[in-house]
């Protein structure tokens, strides 16, 4: 299956010659370059360094669906760019050869590459699904094969008679003359890989959202980012023609630049005024220099789509709050995910991901619970949080909503909807539904003597609504019974005081 990445030896190989020079991440130049942007770059637009030359768009396009790839021509003398929605868009030499605008997509595109003749390129969907234009043929495709995780990037071969495809858990699949040297399929990530690089000969780079970087093949380890700084998440990786080095990108315009030269980047503006996220780095085919594609800088909220809806699924999932299926659409269970961390982050509880949102994000890590060991479920009523707790560690973390600590009346008779604080345990489940004075339980995990139950609803607000039960979705109590999550014998710890609403 071809050699395995080999982050450690080079790792040591790296430290080697470090002793008598610094990397490139570290060399930092004389003189300021001309080509750095002093502005903020606007949104679906492309920022160029080095060599490589700025072919447009001049200002920014007013496209329906933002930016997510880009490919250059063979010259160097053009490129395409293409948005989540299949269009793509070609300027300088590159020559237009189709797009998937007008195709009722399953899921966005989030990839592209070029033909070496320049005649032709591919999209790949988050799916796997691949569409060909001009010279480009059709190899094969994840398209309706069941993905543990969706894809994130593609890399062509040398001949053009092949393609790789990655997944964000690392997994790498091949087609036509493309070999299989190995993937991260099945290794635990600190964060998830983002994008991948091909080689001139027979390998290919993976690049993780923490710069971490992987190699497989005849692709040599030149240095990465994992396990340091970085204000924003790195989005994309790309190669320097002769193979001898990588650049990569963050989300802020950052550039990191590993056996070759930085030549400036997007970052260099002020971040307050950035209305743009770089979403691609390409490399110019001469080696000295690089364009940086941007996107749209979304304000992300419920009906949204694409791959950066993606991305922020499988960062929060990375952290321990339920998403659901990462399948790129903003839809309940992302909301319900959003509140869960904006409520544990002390944001504004409002389910859409603004900046402020965006950049807790980049900078948060797994939430804590309040064991310090064992296994139980805690309900945090102050920050209406669930934590399912394994060996004192959050597993997952749900949105909940509690009870209102206010009289109500059923059937004539008044009740306080209250969740009583304390260690309580599992005692009784009901595979289905029980109406009773506590509302509508869907499928309860009962836990107090009062008939107080962990139990899916149809709605579940951020703040506390019922009746004294526990609440969450209904795919959330889905997810608990499915996972054995709270089995009778578990122990429930209610704790926190109500929050006024």
């Amino acid at each position: 299956m071809g050699s395995g990445p080999r982050r450690s030896a080079a790792a040591l190989t790296l430290a080697l010659l470090t002793a008598v020079a610094p990397p490139a991440w570290a060399q930092q130049p004389e003189e300021e370059d001309a080509s750095k942007v002093v502005e903020a770059p606007a949104p679906n637009t492309v920022t160029a360094y080095g060599a490589a030359a700025d072919h447009g768009p001049s200002s920014s396009m007013g496209l329906a669906e933002p930016l997510v790839a880009m490919a250059p021509t063979p010259t160097g003398g053009g490129y395409w760019l293409a948005a989540s929605d299949g269009g793509v868009f070609a300027f300088g030499d590159a020559a237009f050869s189709g797009s998937a605008g007008a195709i009722d997509l399953n899921r966005p595109v989030v990839a592209m590459a070029a033909t070496p003749s320049g005649d032709g390129y591919w999209l790949v969907a988050s799916d796997g699904g691949v569409f060909t234009f001009g010279s480009a043929s059709f190899h094969g495709s994840m398209g309706g094969v069941a993905l543990n995780e969706p894809i994130v990037g593609m890399a062509a071969t040398p001949t053009g008679d092949g393609y790789w495809l990655v997944a964000s858990d690392g997994g790498v699949f091949a087609f036509g003359d493309a070999e299989f040297h190995g993937s991260m399929g099945g290794v635990e990530l600190s964060r998830a890989v983002v994008g991948m690089a091909a080689t001139p000969e027979a390998g290919y780079w993976l690049a993780a959202a923490d710069g971490g970087v992987f190699t497989f093949g005849d692709a040599r380890f030149h240095g990465s980012m994992g396990g340091k700084p970085t204000d924003r998440p790195v989005v994309a990786v790309a190669a320097s023609p002769g193979g001898d080095g990588y650049w990569l990108a963050a989300e802020d315009g950052q550039v990191y630049a590993f056996g070759v030269i930085e030549l400036g980047s997007a970052a260099e503006a002020d971040a307050e005024g950035a209305e743009a996220e770089t979403v691609a780095v390409a490399a110019h085919p001469g080696g000295d220099g690089y364009w940086l594609a941007h996107g749209a800088l979304p304000v992300v909220e419920v009906e949204e789509r694409g791959p950066g809806v993606a991305a922020l699924q499988r960062r929060l999932r990375d952290l321990g709050y339920w998403v659901g299926p990462v399948d790129g659409v903003f839809g309940e269970l992302l909301e319900q995910a959003v509140f869960a961390f904006q409520k544990y982050e002390g944001l504004t509880v409002d389910g859409v991901v603004t900046r402020a949102t965006r950049a807790a994000l980049s900078r948060a890590s797994r939430p804590a619970p309040r064991s310090a060991g064992g296994d139980r479920i805690e309900v945090d009523k102050a920050r209406q949080l669930l934590f399912v707790v394994r060996g004192g560690r959050a597993e997952w973390v749900f949105n909940t909503s509690t009870g209102t600590e206010e009289p109500y009346t059923f059937e004539g008779q008044t009740y306080l909807a209250d969740t009583p604080e304390g260690r309580w345990t599992v005692y009784r489940e009901i595979d289905g539904v029980r109406v009773s004075n506590l509302g509508r339980l869907v499928r309860p995990k009962y836990f107090h003597e009062d008939g107080i139950a962990i139990h899916g609803y149809a709605f579940v607000p951020p703040y506390p609504v019922s009746h004294g039960c526990v609440r969450v979705t209904l795919p959330a109590i889905d997810f608990i019974w499915g996972n054995g999550l709270a089995p009778i014998g578990a122990e429930v710890w209610v704790y926190g005081t109500t929050p006024e609403v």
